[in-house]
């Protein structure tokens, strides 16, 4: 079982990787509609990665891990490129495919979240965790919005 820490810094990874993906599949977008919902979740998830860095840092940086320091090394590592499917699936460039990733990631990470949740007591680190699984779902709707515009 994952520890707290491990799950804070994957969620950091997590959002990082998304404001990757989205930029890339913004570029390969064909409609406005698409690339402006791209656009939108690209500072989504980078306002994400960083509101997980502020407020979980104390509770990080108690537990020996510098939050900041590890957002840097993931932004500075992702610049090197996205994994293996990823990356071939935006090579492929076909919106719908992207389009249904990019609604798992999202679900994903609103479920991550959610588990998240169970493992504070402190309240305002609850409220975090349940604002944050609110946004993913606000962004799974999105995405799920664009992708029912996309097959009508």
């Amino acid at each position: 079982m994952d520890t707290v820490v491990d799950v804070i810094k994957t969620a950091i990874a997590n959002e990082v990787l998304a404001k990757t993906f989205y930029r890339s599949a913004s570029e390969i977008a064909s409609d406005g509609e698409s690339q402006m919902v791209f656009l939108e979740l690209i500072d989504m998830e980078a306002g994400h990665a960083q509101l997980l860095v502020d407020r979980f840092g104390g509770f990080l940086a108690e537990r020996g891990v510098d939050a900041a320091a590890h957002l840097a090394e993931l932004e500075a590592k992702i610049e090197r490129g996205l994994d293996e499917e990823e990356a071939a699936l935006l090579e492929e460039a076909e919106l719908g495919p992207v389009v249904d990733f990019a609604i798992r990631m999202e679900e994903n990470a609103r479920d991550a979240y959610r588990r998240l949740m169970g493992e504070f007591t402190d309240v305002a680190m609850i409220d975090l965790c349940r604002e944050l699984a609110d946004e993913e779902q606000s962004h799974f709707d999105m995405l799920s919005k664009l992708r029912t515009s996309m097959d009508t």
